[in-house]
């Protein structure tokens, strides 16, 4: 009885021998015991994608690899959407910045610089001593704003509100 014993420990010896240097065959792969995911590519994914999706549970929480999946996807439709709203801004404050820059080349003086480039009066205040009257400075004379320079109708750009009052203006039928 003992040899038949150490005959079969030496064989499950041998068989785990092969088994670990490779010649036992491989594993098939298992398909995965979950649906896939019911999200669009990461470009399309919207707050209401989120808010209907039902995470698949596994025996001792949720599916990790769905979780991960999911995380990654958000995560690169946060960082598409974070790239586009800071381009946009860089576009806005650039357009804000030349619009600026046109109005104060518009209505600057010639040769004057720019508007912003001023520096305020500056007026002296004397102390009075005890018992004097404090004198008052008079305030200094403000020049008058200079006239805005007319602008032609030609150069004239036409607003939205133009476009649509010209837009009303026009029959309907389309002969006049």
């Amino acid at each position: 009885m003992l040899v038949v014993l150490a005959i079969a420990a030496l064989a499950i010896l041998a068989c785990v021998v092969l088994v670990s240097l490779g010649r036992g065959g491989e594993l098939t792969e298992f398909p995965p015991d979950v649906p896939p995911l019911d999200l669009p590519e990461s470009g399309q994914l919207t707050a209401v994608d989120f808010m209907a999706l039902h995470l698949p549970v596994n025996l001792v929480g949720y599916h990790t690899q769905s979780v991960d999946e999911t995380l990654r996807r958000a995560a690169s439709a946060i960082s598409a959407r974070d790239t586009r709203i800071a381009v946009l801004e860089q576009r806005v404050s650039e357009l804000l910045s030349s619009r600026l820059q046109a109005r104060q080349e518009v209505y600057a003086a010639p040769g004057a610089g720019l508007r912003t480039e001023h520096e305020p009066p500056v007026v002296e205040l004397e102390l009075a001593e005890e018992g004097d009257d404090p004198e008052v400075p008079e305030e200094p004379a403000v020049p008058a704003p200079e006239p805005t320079p007319p602008v032609d109708e030609a150069e004239k750009q036409p607003t939205a509100t133009d476009v649509l009052v010209h837009k009303a203006k026009e029959p309907e039928g389309g002969a006049a």
